[in-house]
């Protein structure tokens, strides 16, 4: 995730609810690179206005020489005149460090140094923005060329600054092999907690209050710690915006295909905001309501021999836990009570006309749309 291919270790856990510490900081003790627009050349930053707020993109990247170029042109040839990119490298030693400084005369700030892993080189970005909305864009990734004219319309159609907490949720194109699919944004809600909210986050665009409010990412996370600031978000009560408009192409794989590390951090983060559960209760909500059942599989012992019933003891012994049982009902509680067997939804053939209208329209606006000088190259359908 977020354009790292940081190696996930393979041997041995530490035990499915035990929170792993911070990484160490590679290469303690080397210099700090920087450059950009901001020490270069500040009379070229870009700046925002009231109707025209300034839309940050920040990149944290180690060792992705094959696709930052893309994902560096594709925040040069936005068709929103006030954008500015903040890119902090971990000490690339594959040439991605001298792309980087190849771009330096359209990255507002770019900074190369040892970092304590993904969210950790996060949250250093995040210290660097200007923007009054704010995005996270992977380093394997890159942005349709309407992506910050379409956060930037939704702020202003909301009547909102960038002193609004608010996250507006765009779709994305999720590349799998030679085809791509429209992830819309799925609701961030009470029931986030227990069924890892499927939202891209690189199609997620914050307000600096939002940023504020919500505040940085734990750095403890190896792979689910935008999971978890999402769900901060909601419980700090920042306004959710949905927009069908996908914003970004991305490609799946680095940390988030580790699925089996995914299921783990997904159980640590439910059993950390749910304090009275125990393991095995946190293995009960994790078998009714994690998206991607097919992942479970590994877990299989843990799982209750009839989901339903155990479902229905847990969330008695737990009555008055009024933010649990919120969260059990808006994860689907309605629909998994009484069956044995984990329940499989599936999309209502409107859902699914829907999904394809959309899907046509978007493809055939983006297809249809000139190609800017330096574009990235045209993407398989």
């Amino acid at each position: 995730m977020m354009g790292r291919v940081d190696q996930a270790g393979a041997a041995g856990h530490a035990g499915p609810l035990a929170i792993r510490p911070p990484t160490a900081p590679e290469a303690a003790g080397a210099a700090r690179l920087e450059g950009g627009l901001r020490l270069s050349a500040p009379g070229r930053c870009k700046r925002g206005s009231a109707t025209r707020p300034l839309v940050s993109y920040v990149t944290v990247v180690r060792n992705a020489r094959a696709t930052i170029g893309r994902t560096l042109t594709s925040v040069r040839n936005q068709q929103w005149d006030a954008v500015e990119h903040v890119v902090v490298d971990g000490l690339s030693d594959d040439g991605t460090r001298e792309i980087i400084e190849a771009h330096a005369g359209q990255i507002e700030i770019y900074v190369s140094e040892p970092d304590a892993g993904l969210y950790d080189a996060l949250n250093k970005a995040l210290a660097l923005v200007r923007g009054d909305l704010v995005c996270v864009l992977n380093a394997d990734d890159w942005l349709t060329p309407d992506a910050a004219a379409v956060a930037a319309r939704a702020l202003l159609r909301r009547s909102a600054t960038a002193g609004t907490p608010l996250l507006i949720l765009s779709s994305a194109w999720l590349h799998v092999g030679a085809r791509r699919k429209l992830w819309l944004p799925a609701p961030l809600d009470a029931g986030s907690w227990l069924r890892c909210p499927k939202i891209c986050h690189n199609g997620v665009y914050a307000t600096r209050s939002a940023l504020e409010r919500t505040g940085p990412y734990d750095t403890r996370w190896r792979i689910v710690g935008d999971t978890h600031w999402l769900c901060r978000a909601f419980d700090a009560g920042v306004d959710v915006v949905h927009c069908p408009a996908p914003t970004v192409h991305y490609m799946p794989g680095g940390l988030s295909a580790d699925t089996r590390r995914h299921v783990e951090e997904c159980a640590q983060l439910m059993a950390q905001r749910f304090t009275g559960l125990d393991e095995a209760g946190v293995w009960t909500l994790i078998h009714a309501f994690y998206p991607w059942p097919d992942n479970l599989a590994p877990f299989a012992a843990s799982r209750p021999r009839d989901l339903g019933r155990a479902l229905d003891a847990l969330l008695a012994r737990h009555a008055g836990d009024a933010v649990l049982h919120a969260a059990a009902a808006a994860a689907g509680l309605a629909a998994q009570r009484g069956h044995a067997a984990r329940v499989r939804t599936r999309r209502g053939l409107a859902a699914q006309v829907h999904r394809g209208l959309l899907r046509a329209w978007y493809g055939v606006r983006e297809a249809v749309a000139p190609p800017r000088p330096g574009s990235p190259p045209p993407t398989p359908k």
